[in-house]
């Protein structure tokens, strides 16, 4: 995750802070609430003047009400949302189902298509058999090839005009946890945009949309090491230049070790098994639910798949961290960031 983030809580536990903080002069103030939704800590920072106090409440308010709303539509792991019951029906009959969960599934498909499957929200089965939480070693091999037969996207039948989804392998399930709080960050940040909120950052558990600036300057962030041998500082610092989602997939957090082996929860559908070669992949796009997706695809295809992603979809930029602890950087990231060399005022 980037610097700063939080892991995942459970998803029955409810928080709010409001803070009023960092005055700039004498009518500008930065303001600060969360609320634990979507399995995550979800946090909201935006400067307003201090006269408009009383709206950026109210703001935050509706954000974080927009949220809850998908999460009841987006969850897989609600029993009465929308996508538990596409679930419940695969291989039976499609399922009516809201505009949140027709465009989240659309987005997944087209990601799913230019990255061949390493991006995949049929997923779920094997994640669910993997359960890096819990386990001590890993799952038996012909457990693995039995339920990787349910992952594949191209089995999902999608219906925009009339809004239903259609699972057409029995035991299939999707799951949206790759992309669902980039489209809810996405969602929340037009809403506070349109209550004429500019200046913002919404932490999506780890997932940013970053947008205006913060006290005249650029808003900024960083990659957490790894390995963690830098005692908590980044090890690439960097002033965000333009309105984009920031996306961090890593190996360093959810992960079990067996047989001096580490094994962690980004699984490569094409194998079964967790993906090899990067330790870090954050992705820069105009589109939040968009870096969500690409975090997770990246990290599974390593820097030469990427770069021609990249080639094909200019609204995205990437930097790598290989297991040889090397740093790979898209052309294109000039667009999103600009690297700071010194890092202590970060």
């Amino acid at each position: 995750m980037l610097i700063r983030s939080l892991q995942r809580c459970p998803i029955f536990l409810f928080c709010l802070l409001l803070l009023a903080c960092e005055q700039k002069g004498l009518d500008h103030r930065i303001y600060e609430q969360e609320k634990v939704l979507m399995g995550t800590v979800m946090k909201i920072k935006a400067e307003a003047l201090q006269q408009d106090e009383m709206k950026t409440r109210e703001a935050f308010d509706d954000a974080f009400r927009l949220i809850a709303a998908l999460e009841s539509d987006l969850s897989e792991w609600q029993e009465a949302s929308p996508v538990s019951l596409v679930n419940r029906n695969a291989g039976i009959n499609p399922v009516a189902v809201p505009e949140p969960v027709v465009t989240v599934t659309r987005k997944s498909l087209e990601i799913a298509l230019i990255s061949d499957g390493a991006f995949d929200v049929t997923f779920r089965p094997l994640g669910r058999l993997w359960n890096i939480r819990s386990r001590k070693m890993p799952p038996p091999a012909d457990s693995i090839a039995v339920i990787a037969r349910l992952v594949d996207y191209r089995l999902i039948e999608l219906d925009t005009l009339r809004s239903t989804i259609f699972l057409k392998k029995p035991g299939m399930e999707i799951g949206f946890g790759g992309i669902a709080k980039g489209y809810a960050a996405w969602k929340a940040g037009e809403l506070l945009k349109a209550r004429g909120i500019v200046n913002f950052i919404i932490n999506a558990g780890g997932d940013l949309y970053v947008h205006g600036s913060k006290n005249g300057s650029s808003w900024s962030s960083g990659i957490t090491d790894p390995d963690n041998k830098t005692g908590g500082k980044p090890v690439i610092a960097f002033r965000i230049l333009k309105p984009c989602g920031i996306a961090t997939s890593g190996n360093y957090e959810n992960y079990f070790v067996w047989q001096g082996k580490r094994y962690h929860h980004i699984i490569d559908p094409s194998t079964g098994y967790p993906a090899e070669g990067i330790k870090s992949a954050t992705v820069f796009s105009d589109d939040p639910a968009k870096a969500d997706a690409y975090a997770t695809a990246f990290f599974i295809l390593g820097y030469d798949k990427a770069l021609e992603i990249i080639g094909k979809d200019s609204k995205a930029a990437f930097i790598l961290i290989d297991k040889d602890n090397r740093i790979l950087r898209s052309p294109n990231l000039g667009r999103y960031i600009a690297i700071l060399d010194n890092q202590t005022g970060f």
